[in-house]
């Protein structure tokens, strides 16, 4: 009898079994399912924090309020607040008073983009002395949009911005956690101090860039000074001052002849240009003696100086001619320097022929009108011979010389 009252006891207990689990199937079929690609917002998609520049203020003490925002913003969820309950124009932090205030530029740090508000506030009001006075808590609305290609915005919801004390003629708030809270930089700090390592940044490149080239050019003198395999060469004059230092003494001897008249002197020193002038553009030798001062010049020498950092002086002559000049253009039959044209030639020509005449005639009496002429062509010449030898004339004739070539071969 004792069998038979648990064998029908077991029986109950499996019939019980079976229709709660019957009952229990429908419950799971209809819970959701959750997919790994839906979106997923966090318990506080948004959190505002307040921060002020100081512990305590007088009454009528203006100080600076930070508001800063932390909202949530991904592909598929994005928090957007209604800022304009939070502008200095519209924010109601009674009893204190917004004076003014700024928006910082955001901050995105996926998957958060942080706002913050700087605002100028006061409190006023005797009533207030020697008490903790709270910044009163905000409500700040929001809106969830969800979504990709296509976006649904959810329902408004609230956000309570949190309230803080401050501490009216105290040294500290009674509510205040740590007195050793340092003040966080605002997002216009940071900025600011970004561009100022940015120019510091230049600065420093651009310093060391000069650094590295007085480093290379003194590295260089060192290894002319210390070395000691191969003759020694002495540094000639380049072509291009030799042609600046004609100009210029054309020049002074022309206004010099302008203010006293024309003399044998001045024709020999506006000669000894010309002749140099004139070697350069037959490519004929030019005697040239470098010196460490100045030194007294003798007749068809030309004193000029030269160098950048480093100034020199030389003197420089040629003993080139009219004659000469023509029998070496009948010498080359016309094939003469790329950078003498035969207009060049024919004036540098025509100015010794002028300047021989004053410096060796024995008539006293002197044309000046046509030697200026004469010599307003001899400088224009001179100084198309010194732009011919400038290296952008010379990679130009280069560059027309060569597509000369490969046009002519082809």
């Amino acid at each position: 009898m004792c069998m038979g009252k648990r064998l029908q006891r077991f029986r109950l207990a499996i019939v019980i079994g079976g229709f709660a689990g019957w009952s229990a199937i429908p419950v799971v079929a209809q819970s959701p399912a959750t997919s790994a690609n839906a979106p997923s917002v966090e318990t506080s998609p948004m959190n505002c924090w307040w921060k002020t520049d100081k512990g305590a203020v007088h009454v009528g003490e203006p100080f600076e309020l930070t508001l800063t925002c932390r909202v949530m913003e991904t592909t598929g969820v994005k928090v957007v607040p209604n800022l304009s309950e939070v502008e200095p124009t519209s924010l109601e932090l009674t009893p204190f008073e917004v004076l003014q205030g700024t928006r910082q530029e955001d901050l995105v740090v996926p998957p958060w983009r942080y706002i913050q508000y700087l605002y100028t506030v006061r409190l006023l009001g005797e009533e207030f002395f020697g008490r903790d006075i709270a910044i009163p808590a905000t409500n700040l609305t929001f809106r969830i949009q969800t979504g990709g290609v296509e976006t649904v915005e959810g329902t408004e919801h609230k956000y309570l911005l949190p309230s803080m004390t401050m501490r009216i003629l105290s040294l500290l708030p009674a509510q205040a956690a740590d007195i050793q809270d340092p003040v966080v930089d605002t997002f216009g700090d940071l900025e600011a101090r970004r561009f100022r390592v940015t120019l510091e940044l230049l600065a420093s490149t651009i310093l060391f860039g000069f650094a590295a080239i007085a480093a290379i050019v003194a590295g260089v003198r060192v290894r002319e000074r210390f070395r000691t395999s191969g003759p020694s060469v002495e540094q000639t004059v380049p072509v291009d001052s030799l042609l600046s230092g004609c100009v210029r003494e054309i020049d002074r001897v022309r206004g010099e002849a302008l203010r006293d008249g024309w003399t044998s002197n001045l024709a020999a020193r506006a000669l000894a240009a010309f002749r140099v002038a004139g070697a350069i553009a037959l490519k004929q030798p030019v005697a040239q003696t470098l010196l460490s001062s100045v030194t007294p010049t003798r007749e068809g020498q030309l004193a000029l100086r030269h160098g950048l950092l480093r100034r020199r002086h030389a003197l420089v002559s040629a003993s080139i001619t009219a004659d000469a000049m023509d029998r070496l253009r009948v010498a080359s039959n016309g094939n003469g320097p790329a950078d003498a044209r035969p207009e060049v030639l024919d004036q540098i020509r025509d100015a010794l022929v002028a300047l021989n005449a004053v410096r060796y005639s024995r008539v006293a009496q002197v044309d000046v009108q046509a030697l200026d002429r004469t010599l307003d062509h001899g400088c224009s010449a001179l100084r198309r011979l010194r732009r011919a030898r400038l290296w952008p004339a010379r990679a130009a004739a280069a560059l027309s010389k060569a597509n000369t070539l490969f046009g002519t071969g082809a």
